[in-house]
């Protein structure tokens, strides 16, 4: 051990106390092990006895209070008759490298009483008395290293030149085989950092039973200085460290590294219950102790791991470092940090305890197989095709599962098995009859994967469909294609196909198609629940059944929604006499549950020469489902005019659906190629200072010229493109307020959001995202939304919209008065601006109903802390009203349409736009703050 590893020792702990009846006293609380023998500790002391730490002849009790812990009990070693080296220890040196475990035996051996004192005159090295009195020191020592041994062999004086030798230790009141090995023509001596120094020994024997020995060094004698930066950057690469601990000395020292980790981990290597690496130390010793049967071989490392608090996981793999003799000597510990490769091991098992769980719960039957083509393992679906157990399965070969003859060879392996050399390890196998366990045959389909397992060997893994089961189940799909499993009436596939064979007809022309839609059928479900709803749906199938009339057939197209087909409508007399036939038989009381029930239905009709025959329709003209469409378009008109309604489909009636499909999939391209444009309308305050604009979507269709919005909003509603809608309109907006010139205060950008909500769980990242890539202020950013929107929003939605306050954004209720919010519920709302619907504004100045209501919004949003803003303002009779009602900005035609961002550029930097109330536009001033 070098002498910065031996620096990275721990604290020093409790000395083992030797009583005199042999047994090592326990501190009330101290940890003892199970399996330790109660004799051991004392055993210990009293082998362990001695020079090495504290002086024999000084040797202190120990603490009443002080643990005696096992883990840091060592081996007798000194008394192995092969031992050549007993110890390398020079007792605890001055810097404090190597550190006694608490509890650590000392080494045996006489015990003379040696003392530190000064050098006398003339002396070279340091000097002790004796247990005599006799002062060593008086010994003229020479300038080569050389020490004084008393009768006992304890090194009692020493000079600085061996001092140096040894290691810059002190090694008084060492024995002097501790120190020296082998014989005096070769001897070796044991340095402090446990290397040998080869050296010739001359011993003179003194008065006073003393012993002058003096030690040449061979040439090699010193070792060479080692550059241990490599070995300490191996060890922080690798996470490890090392630690040893002297089996005479008791002392366990650590590298540096070894204190790096523990101190990157935040390990306290040194507790209550001694060193860390105390159990493992303790483990080894126990088996030393038992005998070399129960020892380890030299060549051998015992391994364990250590779990401290916080959730590291250290491997330590402990080996003994022998003498030539064989005798133990040190442990040698090796410790790494393994934390990331038990958690990887720890997700591969949860990985494949998952992947068990989900193969056992497969309908399907999984069966693996090894390299033999026998079963090792299967799911309880495969156990239950075959009608066997998994313990009754496990073993078999799979050619014994083969219900047809298998040719001879391959080792045992039926035909259908490949090698994982294949160039197709992975196949299906369309039909293979497997047999059960009571010998019956099961046509199966199987999905074979054949791979190399990880010892080479062939592995294969099959997937297995009961193919009978699947033709039943294909049988039953047949019917259900066309025939209503509830009514047993024929459904949508088995209409059409009657509608398409007699259009197909001689008669086409008097073909008609009705559809009938029961009102409101909803409530039963909710209100008897579904098992009623079904009975009722039964009973108005049996009334179409058996009271329509001749040559018209009924069907159940889906939930609440009948059809009819009529092969000759003019012997109903026409149309609208059919529709209402099958209204009044929609129509009308049913008991339900014991519950009087009155039904209304929709009802729409469409003759062939209703339909249009659209681009996919062929020169024979239209379909079944071209007559069906339009009678459900006209079901849809019907519901609009109000409950239980007829209405007869006219000319090219499925012409606005699909026109509803072609514009939804060009504005959803329009919005991905950047095809859309903003204008801008002003917010300005009374004296003409523009506040914020709000921004306006338009959109100029390659063909069509100008699409309203009103036209391409309700699309983008019923597509679902509402949110794409809103997160371009809001990054262009961010994009372009952001260049907008500055007169006085920044203007803000309004922008309206109908798709993109608080309550949408991504709301203030999107918008975060946005803001930021564009780089507006926040304080410059309006977001409207409509009171519907703000109904009920949940607690994160909430929170969303105030971190955007505190930010700096303003919220705006738009059309506040218009929904069904209520008062409280405002309250409740970060918004600090409600925007005046224009139905109240377009008549404030000529109905008192509207000047009331408009009152009213004023007087609570200023109640409440809010602002207000009067939209649609077109006449300054509107604009001078509210403004004496306290409204606190404007939008209107009074004062700009919609800008172009051009437009609102020059209106920004002239400062403003004129209002009724001046009589040009403002010069630059402070806007009120709204």
């Amino acid at each position: 051990m070098s002498e910065q590893e031996s620096r990275a020792g721990h604290r020093p702990g409790a000395s083992v106390g030797d009583p005199a009846d042999g047994r090592a006293e326990q501190a009330p609380g101290a940890r003892r092990d199970r399996d330790r023998d109660p004799g051991l500790a004392g055993d210990l002391a009293r082998a362990f006895a001695g020079p090495g730490g504290t002086p024999a002849g000084r040797a202190r009790p120990a603490p009443e209070n002080e643990p005696l812990l096992g883990r840091a009990e060592a081996l007798n070693l000194a008394a192995a008759p092969d031992a050549e080296v007993s110890g390398a220890g020079f007792g605890e040196p001055p810097f404090g490298s190597a550190r006694r475990l608490p509890g650590a035996p000392r080494p045996t051996g006489p015990a003379p009483s040696v003392a530190e004192a000064a050098p006398g005159p003339g002396t070279t090295g340091s000097g002790a008395a004796g247990a005599d009195g006799a002062d060593h020191s008086a010994v003229q020592l020479p300038p080569s290293p050389a020490m004084v041994c008393d009768a006992g062999g304890v090194v009692v004086h020493t000079n600085a030149a061996l001092r140096r030798l040894a290691g810059s230790a002190d090694p008084t009141g060492m024995r002097l085989p501790q120190l020296l090995v082998g014989p005096d023509s070769d001897a070796r001596l044991v340095r402090a950092d446990r290397r040998l120094a080869r050296v010739k020994v001359v011993r003179w024997n003194q008065p006073g039973d003393r012993t002058v020995v003096l030690l040449t060094p061979f040439p090699d004698a010193a070792p060479a200085p080692s550059d241990e930066a490599p070995a300490l950057d191996l060890e922080r690469a690798t996470r490890s460290g090392t630690w040893t601990f002297d089996l005479q000395a008791g002392t366990l020292t650590r590298s540096e590294g070894l204190v790096e980790l523990y101190r990157a981990l935040g390990v306290r290597p040194d507790g209550p219950d001694g060193p860390i690496e105390g159990e493992q130390v303790e483990r080894v010793c126990r088996m030393l102790r038992r005998g070399p049967d129960a020892a380890p071989e030299p060549t051998t490392a015992h391994s364990s791991e250590i779990r401290p608090e916080g959730g590291a996981v250290l491997s330590c793999r402990t080996r003994i470092d022998r003498t030539p003799g064989g005798a133990p000597l040190r442990l040698i510990g090796t410790v790494q940090d393994v934390s990331d490769r038990r958690r990887a091991e720890s997700r591969a098992q949860r990985s494949g305890q998952r992947f068990a769980d989900l193969v056992a719960t497969i309908t399907t039957g999984v069966a693996m197989l090894d390299g033999r083509g026998r079963i090792v393992d299967a799911n309880p679906a495969l156990c239950q095709l075959l009608d066997a157990d998994l313990e009754t399965l496990r073993g078999v070969p799979a050619r014994s599962l083969s219900a047809e003859p298998q040719s001879d060879g391959r080792g045992g392996l039926p035909d259908w098995l490949r090698d994982p050399s294949h160039p197709e390890p992975t196949y299906r196998i369309e039909s293979l009859p497997l047999l059960r366990a009571d010998g019956t045959r099961v046509d199966c389909e199987v999905v074979v994967n054949a791979a190399p397992s990880d010892d080479g060997r062939p592995f294969w893994l099959l997937v297995v469909t009961d193919v009978g089961e699947r033709r039943r189940a294909a049988d039953v799909l047949r019917e259900a294609d066309t025939v209503d499993p509830l009514t047993r009436l024929p459904n949508r596939a088995g209409l059409l196909e009657l509608a398409d064979r007699l259009l197909a007809g001689p008669d086409a022309g008097r073909v008609a198609v009705v559809c009938g839609d029961v009102d409101d059928f909803a409530r039963v479900n909710t209100g008897l629940g579904h098992d009623a709803g079904d009975t009722l749906l039964v009973e108005l199938a049996g009334r179409l059944q058996r009271e329509l009339p001749y040559h018209c057939t009924a069907g159940r197209l889906s939930a609440d929604e009948f059809a009819v087909v009529c092969a000759d409508v003019d012997e109903v007399g026409g149309p609208q006499a059919l529709a209402a036939v099958v209204a009044g038989l929609l129509r009308g009381d049913v008991t339900v549950a014991g519950s009087p029930i009155t039904l209304t239905a929709s009802v729409g009709v469409a003759g062939r020469d209703a339909a249009v025959a659209g681009p996919q329709a062929d020169a024979r003209g239209p379909r079944g489902d071209d007559l069906l469409r339009s009678a459900e378009v006209a079901v849809r008109e019907a519901k609009q005019r109000g409950r239980g309604t007829v209405a007869v489909a006219e000319r090219g009636a499925v012409v606005p659906a699909r026109r509803q499909l072609e514009l939804e999939a060009e504005l959803r391209a329009a919005i991905e190629g950047d095809a859309l444009r903003l204008e801008y309308q002003p917010v300005v305050a009374p004296d003409g200072t523009v506040l914020s604009a709000e921004a306006l979507l338009r959109w100029s269709h390659p063909v069509h010229g100008e699409v309203s919005p009103g036209e391409f909003l309700p699309v983008a509603q019923r597509g679902g493109l509402q949110r794409e809608l809103d997160l371009w309109v809001l990054r262009t907006a961010a994009t372009e307020a952001a260049t907008w010139p500055r007169a006085g205060q920044a203007v803000a950008v309004a922008v309206n959001l109908a798709g993109l909500l608080p309550a949408d769980p991504s709301f203030l990242a999107d918008v975060t995202a946005i803001v930021e890539g564009a780089g507006l202020p926040w304080n410059q950013l309006v977001l409207e939304l409509v009171e519907t929107s703000l109904v009920a929003l949940p607690r994160p939605a909430l929170d969303a919209m105030s971190e955007l306050v505190q930010r700096g954004v303003r919220f705006a209720v738009d059309d506040f008065g218009t929904g069904y919010s209520s008062l409280a519920r405002l309250k409740e709302l970060p918004a600090q601006t409600v925007k005046v619907d224009r139905a109240f504004v377009t008549g404030v100045g000529t109905d008192p109903a509207d000047f009331a209501l408009a009152r009213a919004v004023v007087e609570v949003a200023r109640a409440m802390g809010r602002k207000t803003v009067a939209e649609g303002v077109e006449t300054a009779e509107q604009f001078h009203v509210l403004r004496g009602l306290g409204v606190d900005a404007f939008q209107g035609w009074l004062f700009a349409r919609s800008l172009r961002p051009d437009d609102l550029h020059r209106v920004l930097r002239g400062g403003g736009l004129p209002t009724p109330a001046t009589s040009a536009t403002p010069a630059d001033g402070t806007p009120g703050v709204w």
